[in-house]
């Protein structure tokens, strides 16, 4: 392994306009990397430690897709299950004409994969009237503010194409129904308990907040970082479980997960987080072309979308070093996670930086690729 390339190109972040970053891999079950740049906070009085704390936004759905494969695959709901099956509202959805604004009421059933694969035809209205009015009722949990969810008109009829949505926000709320369990308890009993994960959650205690990094927008034509109040708005009530963006963590306790999905499932004292089979319906692509156009359009080329966001489908046009069927996804703040089970890697880039197109288009694959290369396979 051969790191001086890798390091470098971590070294320069700081030139590139990004206040701070973290980077954790792992191949075959052990960390072979880490590296912090720079700094937690805006008055550059903390250089990043290692102990850091970071709000995940999108990176949330990956581990929220991990905690529905696991049910999916011990039989607790079906792909093509309704998702009226475990949220009766539903059952009654408007389809909202692109042309005339005219609504409709939906031909086709929104079923439990077109929430994992995105093409529930949801969008991502977070400031929607039924979300405001569910998420301002004291006690209004995870499936209270779903169910108002239903009132939303979809831009498609289910299954017709790839929008990124609310999808995974809902596919959390199946999760709680299925499982009989508060989202968040369910990840700390299944995932964050047995692997020693204290540092990730929904809801930060005080220790917890005094270690979180501050947030920043990129400006892309300046290559400048500037500081924004530190927030997380996709948390939509204060006992609402995002599955879509909500998550919290340290980049080792993500590191931490990640790795032992990439390493089969299981951890070294013989807990088994996930099935092997449960792992391979994760790395093969369920978008048909239509959906898949919509989704590569994106920026994604070479990739198309699986059960726990974007899987690798072609690496000839994708140009990445990854092995056919590695998956992941990103977030808001430019964090970055990538399981390749084939070889057996786990990636994890922490970021607070916002409106990061130059990250997610430059930094990320670049990152990538540098890993293999480093690793040498």
């Amino acid at each position: 392994m051969n790191f001086a390339k890798l390091d470098a190109f971590m070294d320069e972040m700081l030139l590139r306009g990004y206040p701070g970053c973290e980077l954790g891999v792992s191949v075959g079950g052990e960390v072979v990397y880490r590296k912090n740049v720079g700094y937690a906070d805006h008055a550059k009085t903390r250089l990043l430690s290692g102990n850091d704390i970071s709000w995940v936004f999108s990176c949330s759905k990956v581990i929220t897709c991990l905690a529905a494969v696991r049910l999916l695959d011990e039989g607790k709901f079906a792909l093509d299950d309704p998702v009226s099956k475990y949220i009766p509202e539903f059952a009654h959805l408007k389809v909202r004409d692109n042309k005339t604004g005219e609504l409709r009421d939906a031909t086709k059933v929104m079923t439990v994969e077109h929430l994992f694969t995105m093409s529930g035809g949801m969008t991502y209205e977070i400031g929607s009237a039924p979300i405001k009015e569910a998420g301002a009722i004291e006690g209004a949990g995870t499936l209270e503010v779903v169910r108002a969810m239903a009132k939303m008109p979809l831009s498609f009829e289910p299954g017709e194409h790839y929008a990124y949505s609310l999808c995974h926000d809902v596919l959390a709320a199946v999760c709680e129904v299925a499982s009989g369990m508060k989202f968040a308890d369910y990840l700390k009993k299944y995932f964050f308990d047995p692997l020693g994960i204290k540092d990730m959650g929904f809801r930060p205690n005080e220790e917890q907040k005094s270690r979180f990094c501050d947030q920043f927008i990129y400006r892309n034509g300046t290559n400048r970082a500037e500081p924004v109040p530190r927030a997380n708005n996709y948390i939509l009530s204060p006992d609402y479980d995002s599955g879509g963006a909500g998550l919290f963590c340290t980049v080792d306790d993500y590191l931490k997960l990640i790795t032992v999905v990439a390493n089969g499932g299981v951890t070294k004292d013989g807990y088994t987080l996930l099935s092997p089979r449960a792992i391979k319906m994760m790395m093969t692509n369920h978008l048909h072309d239509t959906a898949l156009n919509d989704f590569a359009i994106t920026r994604l080329y070479g990739y198309g979308w699986g059960l726990c966001g974007r899987v690798h489908i072609n690496p000839v046009v994708s140009c990445s070093k990854a092995a056919v069927g590695e998956f992941g996804w990103d977030g808001a703040a430019n964090g970055f996670a990538m399981i390749d089970p084939t070889k057996r890697v786990a990636l994890y880039f922490g970021a607070n930086v916002f409106n990061g197109i130059y990250g997610y288009n430059f930094i990320h694959p670049y990152l990538r690729n540098l890993v293999y290369e480093a690793l040498e396979i």
